[in-house]
């Protein structure tokens, strides 16, 4: 990593929790501190009516005070059981999504609970979502049970983010004693028969490439096993098929410079919303 800085984004709930978890192994693992970051902000009105939409925390003193003891119980926790982490607490006044993808141009990594409900993960413009796009470092967005022993998967395409989805996916592997399972995804071009010469020929030239990006990571990491598989299908919906067996997967990020909400549909964006175990979103540094 860059730095040796988790920030993780709580707020005391079952899915924080679980992200603050595994950002603890993780810090355990790589000698990493966490950060734990809770942000809430002001309402834009006063609501006149009960049955109008307003924040349910107001910063005030009171407020500091609730938030300061949720995460003095949550250091509390962690000396228990990482009792060899360092970890550091930060409360921010603004929008979660905002105050996490500031945070995280000082980061190693950013890590989020990811909603357990399907219903909720479809809902554009959540905190992972939007942190994922605009984040300036990789980002986590925690979810599932995995076995231990389950691979990591990467998505490689032709892009130039790549490589880095293939290096954060093999040191997260090294540092876990598991595999990659590197899979690319082939739309099959509409009209052609699948087992056309035309076809099997693309498919040969694609499986080629991916070979060659990955040679690069497994001489980098001999102690790693891995895997290359070429899969029919959207990459985003393959994806979300191979990470059934896996503890993590691992995509590249489509990059934001403002923080808007992004319509058009992507391979992160497809994770967020069908993916049952973890999903690391890596891109360039800004």
């Amino acid at each position: 990593m860059a730095t040796q800085r988790i920030v993780v984004g709580y707020d005391g709930s079952c899915d924080a929790r679980k992200a603050a978890r595994w950002a603890l192994d993780e810090a355990e693992r790589t000698d990493a501190t966490v950060e734990l970051l809770y942000a809430y902000e002001w309402p834009s009105y006063v609501p006149a009516a009960a049955m109008m939409p307003a924040a349910t925390v107001y910063p005030d003193a009171d407020t500091d005070d609730a938030v300061g003891e949720m995460l003095a119980r949550a250091i509390e926790a962690a000396a228990v059981t990482h009792p060899g982490v360092r970890l550091r607490t930060r409360v921010e006044h603004g929008t979660a999504a905002v105050a996490l993808a500031q945070r995280s141009a000082e980061a190693a990594l950013v890590v989020v609970g990811g909603p357990r409900h399907s219903a909720v993960r479809a809902l554009l413009g959540s905190t992972s979502a939007s942190v994922g796009t605009h984040a300036r470092c990789p980002v986590v967005v925690v979810r599932g049970e995995p076995r231990e022993t389950d691979p990591v998967v990467a998505g490689v395409d032709d892009s130039p983010s790549a490589g880095l989805v293939l290096g954060f996916a093999f040191e997260q592997a090294a540092v876990r004693g598991v595999g990659v399972r590197a899979v690319h995804g082939w739309p099959v071009p509409a009209g052609r028969d699948l087992l056309s010469d035309a076809n099997l020929c693309a498919v040969a030239t694609e499986r080629r490439r991916l070979q060659a990006v990955v040679d690069c990571w497994r001489r980098r990491f001999p102690g790693v096993p891995v895997s290359t598989e070429i899969l029919v299908g959207a990459p985003g919906e393959v994806l979300a098929g191979a990470a059934a067996g896996a503890q993590l997967v691992v995509a590249g990020a489509r990059v934001r410079r403002v923080l808007r909400l992004a319509l058009r549909p992507s391979v992160g964006r497809h994770l967020l919303q069908r993916a049952r175990c973890s999903i690391a979103l890596v891109h360039a540094a800004r």
